[in-house]
């Protein structure tokens, strides 16, 4: 029994550790991604540290929860890029590789904003270290991005909806 305890013991100090290994690294690309957004929220310029709180659904930076709504949806996004990015630098991050962000720029967020966290979103997979893939839908694609290399299929606007009636 003693043998069987201390075994658990030994991996559950393992399973800590390794989890804090992972909450600093997404703690530290959120940090990163926060400070390169426009300088719209001065708590995300100043930032030191992020925490995701995932049974509140709550994601804090130094402490604080509550934003402008385009600031909340980059931190959402943020989070959750992070999250990402740190599964394809690290292989034993066992979280998918994969990641669908839909309206990266949502709650009145300005165009330029939202382009600008569109190409954080493309630096983070050029700075990936294993495979892994990325799709994110945009209404106002960063022109820079509107290439065939990131993206794919129709534009739609006015004269060209997605919902044809006949």
């Amino acid at each position: 029994m003693d043998l069987l305890k201390s075994r658990q013991e030994a991996l559950s100090r393992l399973s800590l550790n390794r989890t804090q290994v992972a909450m600093t690294a997404i703690s530290d690309i959120s940090v990163e991604l926060l400070k390169s957004d426009l300088p719209r929220q001065k708590e995300f310029r100043e930032a030191k540290n992020v925490a995701l709180i995932f049974g509140d659904d709550v994601v804090m930076v130094d402490g604080e929860a509550n934003f402008a709504e385009s600031s909340n949806v980059i931190l959402k996004n943020a989070a959750i890029l992070a999250l990402f990015s740190a599964a394809t630098l690290d292989e034993k991050f066992f979280h998918p590789r994969f990641l669908l962000m839909d309206n990266v720029e949502d709650k009145g967020m300005e165009d330029e904003r939202s382009h600008n966290f569109q190409k954080l979103i493309v630096a983070r997979s050029e700075a990936a270290v294993f495979e892994h893939q990325i799709i994110f839908t945009t209404s106002t694609i960063a022109p820079e991005l509107n290439i065939p290399a990131y993206a794919i299929g129709p534009s739609y606007d006015h004269d060209n909806k997605t919902l044809k009636i006949l």
